[in-house]
């Protein structure tokens, strides 16, 4: 029961969440972590009605290393049937809905990702490159998401080569007291919608 107790704390799991057992396979060279669930009713995460679990869907998401060894996270989650929003998954603490990998994985991952290229990335996080890429979107999306809209009295437009021959992105910046900051950047050079009052730069 000493893994257990570990994984536990490792994973910060409480009650309704609990660890049902921890098994290490040492070919697959991965620790499986498996986690159940001992709530019967759940709110709907659209509207907060509790309701029976309709059903259960298993998942695995992939957590940081164990040594050398891959950890992954498996459980059942419970599926809700709500009378006004549909089939409804409830929400998990250790990952983002739908996500393949853990908060706490995803987060060492941005790390490696801002040091080197996504390939390297890759490579580092023994995954694929198209999930390296995708946490880096989610990542950028979740950063625009908590960023506040304000009016920018001075912005920067420039264009850049982004490859070998006539690929170029925009970028738009925004210029404050503060320093300057990246608002968007887009593929091209024709075209760009900002405000009027702008500022090009060179």
């Amino acid at each position: 029961m000493q893994d257990v107790e570990l994984y536990r704390q490792i994973l910060g799991l409480v009650e309704p969440r609990v660890i049902k057992k921890v098994t290490l396979k040492a070919k697959e060279q991965e620790v499986e972590v498996e986690v159940v669930c001992t709530e019967t009713m759940w709110g709907c995460p659209q509207c907060a009605k509790r309701m029976h679990v309709h059903d259960w869907e298993r998942r695995r998401w992939r957590h940081l290393d164990t040594c050398q060894f891959k950890t992954v996270i498996t459980a059942d989650v419970p599926l809700l049937s709500c009378e006004e929003h549909g089939t409804q998954r409830v929400a998990v603490a250790w990952a983002e809905k739908y996500a393949r990998f853990t908060r706490f994985f995803e987060r060492f991952a941005i790390d490696v990702l801002q040091s080197c290229s996504i390939s390297e990335a890759s490579a580092l996080l023994r995954i694929s490159w198209d999930e390296a890429d995708g946490i880096k979107q989610r990542a950028v999306k979740r950063g625009l998401e908590r960023k506040p809209v304000r009016v920018n009295s001075d912005l920067c437009v420039d264009e850049k080569n982004a490859a070998r021959g006539q690929e170029y992105v925009t970028v738009v910046a925004r210029v404050d007291a503060e320093g300057t900051t990246v608002d968007y950047v887009g593929e091209g050079r024709t075209q760009v919608r900002v405000p009027q009052t702008r500022r090009e730069c060179s």
